[in-house]
């Protein structure tokens, strides 16, 4: 059974319910996403997979936020209207979704296309005494409801020692905030308590949560920076209206570190997706993710990526030599997407995503490849092939059969011929071509 470890709770929660529901708190699009933005995007697309992979009804919904003081600011800054940008920004995101194999996200909801719904949600915080109106402005009231703080175990009375202190004239406790904000400036819409404003960050994927999903999702993740303020504070709301937790479990992804610091604006040390995408293909930088439990930090270098780079692409190799044994023994390779995982690689991934297990059982079964080749075992080879492959299939991962390519095929078919006819100085002229094009 799927075990994942609640981040409010530290405890492990079986995901066995007849629906899951998933919930990935997705990019603000007002510039390039980081590569901090796609670690959450792969590891909740791994889940996926697995959850389809055991037949689970599944449901997975990938919010865009395309209203925000970043893309108003954006928008002052290039002198472009706001919904110019966040469409931009938007269909860039979706090729770099496309670029990392993801393989399937139900619903990326805008918040632009559900006002109406949230100043409705709002309306009803403020009706049950958890809302206020100041001045045009809509405040959440955390003192309405015990246990704020309960996702990130922070202590009011520490949070207070951080807490700016503008504004706080206008709400009842320093720490209230804002789901309706009046605005002068940027996109706004009509509401009961101004004629110009936009949602609150912290409302948005509460109200998208309880539109699509219910009043709890099984899982809601994101990256740990999400922990405080916003995923607390959409939890808060959600036991204000309906006296619920609003996950039943929470993933939080590690964050990401770049040469050894944390990637941050102060330091300008940003490694935008496209970039990286411009020069390593989705299996290196997937396989690069794995390296590490998802929960913990990952450094990243171009150092890191090349090593991910070189062990795919052995990984690769392996698998082709395998391929091309059975194909000059007269035993072509049958695919059967339907055959069992291995235990260990399930175990691990049922242990809370353990990636690096994953791995570990993947490199045992490319490792056995060679033995299986010196023993003539072309059943095992079969099956052991297969293994990987369906490993793969579950980390998205994609791996091309050489021998479905009619031109590498045909230089596969001369290579056989040659050692067949003891022709060695022609076989190895075309092994080094096969050599060039990395497939043996």
């Amino acid at each position: 059974m799927l075990k994942i470890k609640d981040s409010s709770t530290n405890k492990y929660i079986n995901i066995d319910q007849d629906k899951i529901s998933i919930y990935n708190c997705g990019p603000t699009v007002y510039n390039d996403v980081h590569i901090g933005n796609v670690r959450p995007l792969i590891t909740f697309d791994v889940l996926y997979h697995y959850l389809k992979h055991i037949n689970q009804n599944v449901f997975y919904v990938h919010n865009i936020t395309d209203i925000d003081d970043k893309i108003i600011n954006r928008s002052i800054e290039l002198n472009q209207p706001e919904d110019e940008i966040s469409k931009h920004y938007y269909q860039e995101y979706l090729k770099i979704i496309n670029q990392l194999n993801v393989s399937h996200i139900d619903l990326l909801p805008k918040v632009s296309e559900n006002i109406e719904g949230i100043i409705d949600f709002v309306k009803q915080l403020i009706d049950k005494k958890h809302a206020y109106v100041v001045d045009g402005d809509v405040y959440f009231d955390i003192k309405s409801i015990n246990g704020y703080g309960s996702i990130s175990h922070q202590k009011i009375d520490m949070l207070l020692e951080g807490v700016r202190k503008e504004n706080d004239n206008k709400k009842k406790y320093p720490l209230d905030f804002a789901l309706w904000k009046q605005t002068d400036i940027g996109l706004g819409w009509k509401s009961p308590w101004n004629k110009h404003g936009r949602p609150g960050w912290h409302t948005e994927c509460v109200y998208l949560i309880n539109k699509y999903i219910g009043k709890q999702t099984v899982i809601h993740g994101g990256g740990v920076d999400l922990k405080f303020p916003h995923h607390e504070n959409e939890n808060a709301q959600n036991i204000a209206l309906n006296n619920i937790g609003l996950a039943k479990c929470w993933m939080h992804i590690g964050h990401i570190n770049v040469d050894n610091k944390k990637m941050s604006k102060s330091l300008n040390n940003f490694v935008l997706a496209k970039d990286i995408l411009a020069k390593y293909d989705a299996n290196t930088i997937r396989w690069f993710f794995f390296q590490t439990q998802y929960t913990s930090p990952l450094n990243f270098s171009f150092e890191n990526l090349e090593i991910s780079k070189n062990e795919i692409l052995k990984i690769f190799k392996s698998i082709n030599n395998a391929l091309i044994n059975l194909y000059a023994n007269k035993n072509n390779f049958k695919h059967n997407n339907k055959s069992k995982l291995p235990e260990l690689f399930v175990n691990a991934i049922e242990n809370d995503l353990d990636f690096p297990n994953m791995i570990t059982t993947i490199w045992s079964y490319t490792k056995n490849l060679s033995n299986l080749i010196k023993t003539k075992k072309y059943d095992e080879i079969n099956e052991n092939i297969n293994s990987l492959i369906n490993m793969f299939s579950i980390l998205g991962i994609k791996h091309k059969n050489p021998l479905e390519s009619i031109d590498s095929k045909k230089i596969v078919d001369n290579w056989i011929e040659a050692l067949n006819n003891k022709n060695y100085k022609l076989a190895d002229t075309l092994r080094s071509e096969l050599s060039k094009r990395n497939i043996i």
